[in-house]
């Protein structure tokens, strides 16, 4: 029996150095995941060839062994199926993670009165263990074989991979460097701006004072202009405040001579009545009637009378006019004298109605 434990023992340790996993280079990227699919793919190939060999390790050799099944992570020893188990036997199915506490996690066998049941019980041990053995061994072979030729065409794609990594380390440079030649560029680009920029704020700023300036002479050419208009325009209404009394004044003297001239007027036309009246009277006190000759001569010499009157009246009225002759008469758009009345002629209004009552 205890021959039987060392061989499953032993085969449970090549079964183990068979499975571990061999050291295969990755990329840092991408290994992790080819090596847990690897890893996964094998644990699932493993438990299905152990569950495979119990079922006909179940049906050929039904006794109370247990089997030993290799995993990738660790060594599990599973008794066979409980139905294979003769009844009221003390071994149960125990799950051991450590291969060495196997030996010990087993149950004893139960004891033989005899010793013919016992070197029996240890040749069929003997026969199972090496059954068991051979077919492990198999087993592991056809897992090794898988695993060199999982492992080869990892090592293809990691090559692969490593390809592509170098390829694409190699347009990460080229990219980088494109990178860094568009900033050196852009670098360029930017100082030339800021050189560009400061010559057109120092451009501006001395256009901001050279408005400055110009609006300042503005100013105070604006302010001047308006000063020189303000004097000009008191000096105008000075002017013309002055005309304005000098032509009221003159108008008070026009109107003061009218005024003599109307009463001489008024006295000459009283006189003129008078002595018409007298001269009737003695026409009609003489004894003789006057001749027609007579009348003529008293006639002539009253338009001497009356021509000599209205000389003198002209030459008033003439003075009347050179007194009222103002320098702003000249703007006068008809170029009349405001004294001449609208019929053009030479003397007044009041001058013609005394000419037509001294002629009638």
């Amino acid at each position: 029996m205890s021959s039987s434990q060392g061989d499953k023992k032993d085969s449970d340790v090549e079964m183990g150095e068979a499975t571990s996993p061999a050291p295969v280079l990755t990329s840092p990227a991408e290994a992790p995941a080819c090596v847990a699919g690897h890893l996964s793919f094998r644990e699932e190939l493993v438990r299905r060839q152990a569950e495979k060999e119990l079922a006909q390790a179940g049906s050929e050799f039904p006794s109370s062994s247990a089997q030993v099944v290799a995993s990738c992570h660790g060594t599990e020893v599973m008794a066979l199926l409980p139905q294979a188990l003769p009844a009221g036997s003390s071994t149960t199915p125990i799950l051991v993670e450590d291969k060495e506490k196997a030996a010990d996690s087993m149950p004893p066998p139960p004891a033989r009165k005899d010793s013919g049941d016992g070197k029996n019980s240890q040749r069929g041990g003997s026969s199972l263990a090496s059954g068991l053995r051979g077919k492990f061994i198999s087993l592991i072979d056809g897992m090794i074989g898988e695993c060199g030729s999982e492992t080869s065409r990892l090592s293809g794609e990691l090559v692969e991979l490593q390809g592509r990594w170098s390829e694409t380390e190699a347009m990460l440079t080229a990219v980088k460097d494109s990178h860094s030649a568009k900033v050196s560029k852009l670098e360029v680009a930017i100082g030339e701006l800021e050189r560009d920029l400061g010559k057109t704020a120092s451009s501006l700023l001395k256009e901001k004072k050279a408005r400055k300036a110009k609006s300042s002479e503005v100013r105070r050419l604006q302010g001047q202009i308006k000063s020189d208009a303000g004097l000009a325009h008191r000096g105008i209404q000075e002017t013309t405040d002055a005309l304005r009394a000098e032509f009221q004044a003159r108008l008070a003297k026009i109107s003061a001579s009218l005024g003599s001239l109307e009463c001489i007027r008024s006295r000459d036309l009283a006189l003129a009545t008078i002595e018409g009246g007298m001269a009737v009277v003695w026409s009609f006190q003489s004894e003789t009637p006057p001749t027609l000759e007579a009348e003529e001569a008293r006639l002539s010499g009253c338009k001497g009378d009356m021509a000599a009157e209205n000389g003198d009246f002209g030459l008033v009225l003439a003075d009347l006019k050179s007194a009222c002759f103002l320098p702003t008469c000249l703007e006068d758009p008809e170029g009349k004298d405001p004294m001449v009345g609208e019929n053009g002629g030479g003397a007044a209004p009041g001058s013609d109605e005394a000419a037509g009552e001294e002629g009638a």
